[in-house]
């Protein structure tokens, strides 16, 4: 708990900077951040509130100055027509941020170990916002590892995390995933790393699959398959739209198994749901799109599913329609 507090610290630091600079236009991803967590927007009104109270100080100190005898101004100063000052309020602001960056290296970055974890349980999303202006979008059941040291490197232990990137040649993006090495060229892609496989689609951009060994590019369109605990790796074509749609609730498949689809609706729906061994590798093609009331009966999901659903302790099993009751 206290990682991810100081971690949504850190977040509403890099989000201040940002916003202070004078061609800051990302507002709507600014807005996604806030919305993601209730405790993001906190954050960020306590930034807001340290700002005020360093204004408030700043305009007393000039104040009191202004209450002294002024000094006599040399004769080679030159005269600034007013209204071409420097904005005095973002100036302060600049300054606070600056302050407030000097303590969380200072502090917070110093007093938690250098890599540090970010998860999320079951149903839960988490929006990741990176000093670069790069983020990562976590999906439920998620557990990802970040490093102060190497803001431009993420591990995915478990779980899924659409990843949009900010491109640098001299600095790649580098996400580990198991014994995987998965490199950024400029790009936006989905990584779901499970038990039975590992899954990337790439909506944007290109990504290297392990540069130093098999070196597979996969650009824009396309979709890289690895069933766990085997080598060979399946890449197909994918429309750009289904990369991440989990957002919106929308779940794309193209022959998981109802295994890795069950996984699927845990991370979404934040509910415990599990396929029987005798339906587990099925597989399945489709869309399942997801609703409110599917926490509380995912009965019309197995019917698409092609399976019964059974409930099972405070959760679902996913069992054949030959199965008994």
């Amino acid at each position: 708990m206290v990682e991810k507090q100081n971690n949504i610290q850190d977040q509403a630091v890099a989000w201040a900077i940002r916003i202070g600079a004078a061609d800051f236009a990302d507002w709507e991803e600014f807005t996604l951040w806030l919305e993601a967590d209730p405790q993001h927007n906190s954050a960020y009104e306590n930034m807001l509130r340290a700002e005020n109270k360093y204004v408030e100080l700043s305009n007393n100190v000039e104040q009191e100055k202004e209450n002294k005898d002024p000094l006599p101004i040399p004769a080679n100063d030159e005269f600034i027509m007013p209204g071409t000052q420097t904005n005095r309020r973002r100036m302060m602001f600049g300054a606070i941020a600056a302050s407030l960056v000097f303590a969380v290296s200072a502090g917070v970055w110093t007093q938690m170990p250098q890599p540090y974890d970010v998860m999320t349980g079951p149903g839960q999303t988490e929006i990741v916002a990176l000093p670069d202006g790069s983020k990562i979008t976590l999906n439920g059941n998620t557990n990802i590892a970040l490093d102060h040291k190497k803001p431009r490197y993420a591990r995915l232990d478990r779980g899924e995390a659409l990843f949009t990137v900010v491109h640098d040649e001299g600095d790649p993006f580098i996400v580990d995933t198991g014994d995987v090495r998965l490199v950024d060229a400029g790009t936006e892609f989905n990584v779901i790393r499970s038990a039975e496989a590992l899954d990337v689609t790439v909506s944007e951009g290109v990504v290297i699959y392990n540069p130093g060994r098999e070196n597979v590019s996969l650009p824009a369109g396309k979709r890289l398959y690895r069933p766990a605990l085997e080598n060979r790796v399946t890449v197909s074509a994918i429309a750009v739209e289904k990369v991440g749609s989990w957002r919106t609730g929308r779940l794309s498949f193209a022959g998981e198994t109802l295994g890795e689809v069950a996984q699927a609706l845990n991370r979404n729906l934040g509910i415990t749901i599990v396929a029987s061994p005798e339906v587990a590798g099925r597989p399945f093609s489709g869309v399942i799109q997801l609703n409110q009331e599917d926490q509380q009966n995912i009965e019309p999901i197995a019917a698409v599913l092609g399976v019964q659903a059974k409930k099972q302790g405070k959760g679902w099993i996913l069992i054949g329609d030959d199965a008994l009751p």
